[in-house]
C-alpha cells in the first residue's frame, strides 16, 4: 500500500478548493473582478487534476507532498505549475481578505 497524507489534510485541502471555487463563482455571478475570478476558477480546477495525474506513478515510500517536492527539485514542469497555482490561490485569498478589511474600515469610519 502506498504512503499518503493523513485524512484531516485531505479534508482541509478539498474544503479549501471547494470554498475557493465557490467564492470565485460568486464573484463572477456578481460581476466583480470577472477576469481574476475566472483565472481563479481555472487554477482551482486544473492544479488538483495535474497533481493527481502526475502522482499516480510515484514511489510507494513517498507521499504526495514528498513526491511534489522531489519533482520540483528535478525541474518537472507540472510541479512548478502546481506550486505556482497554490501560491496564486494563497495570494488571491490574502488579497480578498485585505479588500474585505479595507471595506469594513471604510464602513466604520463613515
Amino acid at each position: 500500500m502506498s504512503n499518503t497524507l493523513p485524512p484531516w489534510f485531505w479534508i482541509a485541502y478539498y474544503l479549501f478548493l471547494a470554498v475557493t471555487i465557490g467564492v470565485a463563482i460568486y464573484y463572477v455571478s456578481t460581476r466583480k473582478e470577472i477576469r481574476l475570478s475566472l483565472l481563479t476558477i481555472w487554477v482551482d480546477s486544473t492544479v488538483p487534476i495535474v497533481g493527481l495525474l502526475n502522482s499516480i506513478g510515484r514511489f510507494d515510500e513517498l507521499n504526495e507532498f514528498q513526491h511534489l517536492v522531489n519533482q520540483l527539485h528535478q525541474g518537472a514542469l507540472w510541479a512548478w505549475y502546481a506550486c505556482s497555482g497554490y501560491l496564486f490561490l494563497a495570494v488571491w485569498w490574502i488579497m480578498l481578505f485585505l479588500k474585505i478589511i479595507a471595506r469594513q474600515k471604510k464602513i466604520v469610519t463613515h
